[in-house]
């Protein structure tokens, strides 16, 4: 439902109108949209948002229909069928199983969505909501980080009853502590008092991680201009005040004129830099990169990379190896930055350079043009849960929420 966030307004969740919220509670093989992906379907017909790019969306809106009017939550299972080229499906081939939970006019529903639409959009936020058929309880978590398992214990209650909950918060706990979106299932001894299991699905959003360029120049300007599609908050540091302070770096949202270094090993003392920070060298000046680098490459961060030619590239790692940086640590270095798009203009390189930061994410990225590889698109990865878990386990793939 986090996806809603930006669709959201007084007239979407008006307290006198009916709906329903259709949401993918799990995946397999290839499909358009992640677990956790919701759209409503208003008692007018009206839709907001999607959750198949529009092959599956029809018959969801049928069935949400259908669900509002015997006022009951089920799930439905939506895949491709080669036998029957006119059957609802997923042209992509994957399979989506989706709950549709219908909300009357008075439900508390309309205030929950009321209050995640006044949420900052940056801001940390987790969802549970219960997913088993026949069910649509849910809970608001607006400042996750605070949370203990005692006290999501007490948000849980109500959806799981008093002895699940403790069993809920805590395979809860650190799935909204990584900004995951999985479900997790509680049997009977958990806590369920029904026949079947409870099913919750978690959706958890961490506030946006950082992109910190170095180095104010034309492809940092268009850099800068990609951060927020990508999902980063963006510091632009160039210890250069003339250069740095121009109206054209606005998009940064924050600059600094500290020399990049200095800037770096604030940030570091901070605590403002982790496992998801993202650091673009592109001042192409030695004097700046050498002791930029020989710090940024002892940090635990998801990437690092430095702009130049194959000249200077080699002029750099002797510069480092001169300063004694470990071999393992130049060899997590993007030097020269980006994949190889043959770009031409500073927005193309910028492009390269956003495309190698995605493919850095995941181990199975290869930046191969998809028509020359086979298989899946999006692979399966051996050793990973399946949709159907055995009872107090989590399921699904885990689905980081950056936005």
């Amino acid at each position: 439902m986090l996806n809603l966030h930006s669709l959201l307004n007084a007239t979407v969740v008006a307290a006198d109108e009916s709906f329903a919220m259709a949401t993918i509670a799990g995946t397999q093989g290839s499909t358009p949209h992640p677990s956790g992906t919701s759209m409503l379907i208003h008692e007018s017909g009206r839709i907001t948002g999607s959750i198949s790019g529009g092959c599956i969306d029809a018959a969801v809106h049928a069935a949400a229909l259908d669900a509002m009017a015997h006022g009951k939550s089920r799930r439905e299972l939506y895949g491709y069928s080669p036998a029957d080229a006119f059957a609802t499906g997923l042209m992509c081939g994957g399979e989506v199983d989706v709950h549709i939970a219908p909300f009357g006019a008075d439900s508390s529903m309309h205030g929950l969505l009321n209050t995640y639409a006044s949420l900052p959009a940056t801001d940390p936020v987790a969802l549970v909501r219960r997913i088993d058929a026949g069910s649509s309880g849910s809970t608001l978590i607006s400042n996750p980080a605070a949370l203990s398992v005692a006290g999501l214990a007490g948000l849980l209650a109500p959806l799981v009853g008093a002895v699940g909950s403790v069993p809920a918060a805590r395979l809860c706990i650190p799935l909204i502590a990584a900004g995951r979106t999985r479900t997790i299932r509680l049997d009977q001894e958990a806590g369920s008092c029904a026949g079947e299991a409870i099913e919750l699905l978690i959706e958890s959003r961490l506030a946006p991680p950082r992109m910190i360029v170095f180095g104010a120049n034309t492809f940092a300007e268009e850099l800068l201009k990609l951060a927020p599609v990508l999902g980063y908050a963006s510091t632009l540091c160039d210890a250069r005040t003339a250069f740095t302070l121009q109206p054209r770096f606005n998009a940064a949202d924050e600059l600094s004129t500290l020399w990049p270094h200095d800037y770096l090993a604030d940030e570091i003392a901070a605590g403002r830099i982790d496992e998801r920070t993202v650091l673009c060298v592109l001042t192409h000046d030695p004097k700046f990169d050498i002791p930029l680098l020989a710090l940024a490459l002892g940090q635990p961060v998801a990437y690092v990379g430095a702009m130049g030619s194959r000249t200077s590239h080699e002029s750099r790692m002797r510069e480092l190896r001169a300063r004694s940086i470990p071999e393992l640590a130049l060899a997590a270095l993007h030097s020269p930055i980006g994949l190889d798009l043959q770009a031409t203009t500073p927005g193309e390189v910028a492009i390269g350079i956003a495309a190698e930061i995605i493919a850095s994410r995941s181990a199975r990225a290869t930046g191969a043009s998809l028509n020359t590889t086979s298989g899946p698109i999006h692979r399966h990865v051996p050793g990973e849960p399946s949709t159907t878990p055995a009872p107090g386990h989590l399921i699904d793939r885990e689905v980081p929420s950056w936005t």
